[in-house]
């Protein structure tokens, strides 16, 4: 084959795809390293939108405080009542009793003319209920499950 030939089918093929030339577009602000802890480009919601906050963080060989859920002690949540007195004073001391023999939250709360001395935050009736029991064997006979909304 001719050598001319050998020539021309290389540059006859760049004449044939035209300009290759690619010019960055200044108008797409994606460019640029991307941050792998960042949003997606372009993203404005919140992606951790319907999960809860995290509470606490263990770590393993390590014994930690009990720490209270905040999502539960902050939304209506199931509790359980053990006395409705006529004042804040009494109330008071039996919380102050109560919490120092428990590890689950006391509360006092005034409705209807009474201070109401509630214990614990469960999410689901079951595990109030539950507990109930044990706080009838601390001798809260009338001990009964209550919603509680602070």
């Amino acid at each position: 084959m001719n050598k001319s030939i050998l020539f021309l089918i290389p540059v006859l093929f760049l004449f044939a795809c035209g300009d290759t030339t690619v010019t960055p577009d200044t108008t797409d602000q994606t460019a640029g390293p991307v941050d792998p802890y960042g949003d997606p480009p372009g993203y404005t919601g919140d992606p951790f939108v319907g999960f809860p906050e995290p509470v606490s963080m263990s770590i393993p060989g390590e014994e930690l405080p009990f720490v209270y859920e905040e999502e539960i002690l902050s939304g209506t949540h199931f509790t359980v009542q053990i006395s409705a007195a006529t004042n804040e004073e009494t109330a008071q001391r039996l919380k102050e009793s109560v919490s120092a023999e428990i590890t689950h939250p006391v509360f006092i709360d005034h409705e209807s003319g009474y201070w109401k001395v509630r214990v614990g935050a469960f999410p689901a009736m079951e595990d109030a209920a539950a507990y109930t029991q044990v706080l009838v064997n601390m001798g809260f006979t009338d001990a009964w499950v209550t919603t509680r909304e602070p």
